[in-house]
């Protein structure tokens, strides 16, 4: 099967691609649109705008579909050529369900659902119109942002190693090794930044979507990198959460019994903190043992970031 823009190294216990396509990115689009998240910069306006921009009828079929995402994922990872939308619609055309469920129930963990024929066709009728309706004017720029990546990946890699580069790229997370876990995927996106998409669904892989920034068009105005620290460092129960990290790395039910916030409340100020790139997640895979932590060197870099800003 044949990759597109695609870079592997041997890593010890896994190994450690960058897969850089636009396909992924129109997912992301379509994730920001549905999930409509807190973390995701791209908010409930920008779903209003949108909505507005699509033919009617299109967004009737988009509120009646759940879009099962880390299927659409596998189905981009294992179409022969997904380096382009009208690639990967045109594969999936020419699939019955049954070869469908060839293609992607040998990756699966869990059983591959009884309508994947349907799912085919939902995923083959939301792709088509959202590529021409939205994601078709976007494309030419995302692109260039997504294709400076590469550069930055060896560089990173070169330098700090498999594990190390994957933290870097994806703001603080950290995959720990696991006998199952054989590759990591790392896809860059804008759409959902400055988030991380994680799909472990699979056997012995995983992939992330990691968030890229649009280059700061004014000097004057401070960078949206400095904005979510300087946010994320203006609430009392965040900066205690930092604190009680500050001794050592914590579950998350440690720190909900700490802290004594509902489940909800604490994932919400996880969720900045962790988007600024001020603590880290030590992710362990397919298993439900994720702890936090302080990123090394965050406060140097906090530090950093404001006097760059200030004084120059």
């Amino acid at each position: 099967m044949s990759k597109t823009n695609e870079v592997e190294v041997e890593a010890m216990p896994y190994q450690v691609k960058l897969h850089i396509s636009p396909v992924y990115d129109l997912l992301s689009s379509l994730m920001a649109y549905y999930k409509c998240s807190k973390t995701f910069d791209l908010d409930d306006q920008w779903v209003k705008k949108v909505k507005t921009e699509l033919d009617q009828d299109f967004v009737a079929e988009l509120d009646s579909l759940s879009l099962p995402f880390p299927l659409i994922a596998l189905f981009i990872w294992r179409c022969p050529d997904n380096s382009k939308v009208d690639a990967i619609i045109n594969w999936l055309k020419t699939l019955t369900a049954g070869e469908v469920f060839e293609q992607v129930s040998p990756f699966c963990l869990e059983n591959v659902p009884n309508e994947i024929g349907a799912m085919k066709n939902d995923v083959i009728s939301v792709f088509t119109q959202w590529y021409t309706q939205y994601y078709k004017d976007q494309e030419l720029g995302i692109q260039e942002l997504l294709l400076q990546e590469r550069k930055r990946f060896d560089n990173y890699l070169s330098h700090y190693g498999p594990q190390k580069t994957i933290e870097m790229l994806c703001n603080g997370l950290i995959i720990e090794g696991h006998e199952e876990l054989k590759e990591v995927v790392l896809v860059p996106v804008y759409h959902t930044k400055p988030a991380n998409v994680i799909f472990d669904d699979y056997k012995g892989f995983m992939i992330i979507l990691y968030p890229v920034e649009a280059l700061e068009g004014n000097d004057d105005m401070p960078p949206d990198s400095l904005m979510r620290m300087v946010k994320a460092l203006s609430d009392e129960k965040r900066l205690r959460i930092m604190k009680i990290l500050s001794s050592g790395n914590r579950s998350f039910s440690d720190l909900v019994e700490a802290m004594q916030l509902s489940k909800s409340n604490l994932h919400y100020h996880l969720s900045l903190l962790r988007t600024a790139g001020l603590i880290t997640i030590h992710h362990v895979p397919f298993s439900n043992q994720d702890k936090f932590g302080i990123r090394t060197g965050v406060f140097d870099d906090v530090k950093l970031m404001l006097e760059n800003y200030v004084q120059n």
